[in-house]
């Protein structure tokens, strides 16, 4: 699906859904500062992606290496230049819908004038270093999961399109937790036929996975994990483990009236984060 059917699916849902119009405004605005990348065969790397021998090539190093397929990228074949500008566009957006303004402002002036390496960045988040991030916190002021944030959605127009190119065989073998395409573990999945799709939210895979797994401990033990269904929400559920206290939003395919499009699962299933921090569950 391109942009432009992506945002007009989100006018629709903040129509429906006014009471979700800021996180979905956000969203749409974030749609709109990757537009130039999505609609690129490159989707902001030097990679032709039209060559499905790269997709196979990624593969069969995640078959033999237990990594996921992002592993297999170089840091070098992103391209700093169109990113950098897409970077700029979303701590516009940020700025504007008011989250943070010094703090980034000086963290886009040190990328612009290369004193931060968005190379740098973008292999972090790959590797998930999460103490880089912390030190960049510790910088420019700016929280981690933010600084994050920013570089997850300039690499996610590549993700999407490695996910889209990789098999269902492939994705529903993978039979772990994390992301077989981007290694992020999930915080939302599908009830499909008696059986339990996790759904990344950052690169758009979806995968089999075991109804009795806990996607943050990795605990297989049944009786420490439970779920809860919410008053007033029978197309929803919260799966829980009794050992770490995570949880997962999941929702039921053929429960649910209206459609939730790829991409919106953790929007439109805020009201259960809510739900779940009242018993004291963490979000994944």
């Amino acid at each position: 699906m391109n942009s432009v059917n992506r945002i007009a699916i989100i006018d629709q849902m903040i129509l429906e859904q006014p009471d979700l119009r800021d996180l979905l405004e956000l969203r749409k605005m974030i749609l709109q500062a990757q537009k130039s990348i999505r609609e690129t065969s490159t989707k902001g790397t030097t990679i032709n992606w039209d060559d499905q021998s790269i997709i196979e090539g990624f593969k069969r190093k995640a078959q033999t290496s237990k990594m996921p397929l992002i592993s297999s990228i170089s840091t070098s074949t992103f391209d700093v230049d169109k990113l950098l500008q897409m970077c700029e566009q979303i701590v516009n957006v940020l700025i504007k819908k008011e989250v943070g303004k010094e703090e980034l402002i000086m963290f886009i002036g040190e990328l612009k004038c290369g004193k931060l390496k968005l190379s740098e960045l973008i292999d972090a988040a790959i590797r998930e270093d999460a103490d880089f991030y912390e030190k960049l916190n510790g910088r420019f002021g700016v929280k981690a999961s933010l600084l994050l944030f920013i570089v997850d959605m300039l690499i996610q127009p590549c993700l999407e399109e490695i996910a889209k190119k990789t098999g269902s065989s492939f994705l529903n073998e993978w039979r772990k937790s994390s992301c077989p395409v981007c290694g992020r573990r999930p915080v939302v999945a599908w009830i499909k036929e008696h059986k339990r799709y996790l759904a990344c939210t950052l690169c758009g895979a979806e995968y089999l996975a075991d109804l009795f797994l806990c996607v943050n401990c990795g605990n297989i033990d049944p009786p420490t994990l439970r779920f809860l269904t919410p008053n007033n929400y029978p197309a929803f559920r919260v799966d829980f483990c009794d050992k770490c206290k995570h949880y997962v939003k999941v929702i039921y395919k053929d429960r649910i009236r209206t459609p939730i499009p790829k991409g919106l699962e953790d929007i439109m299933t805020v009201n259960l984060d809510f739900i779940a921090e009242k018993v004291g569950l963490i979000r994944v």
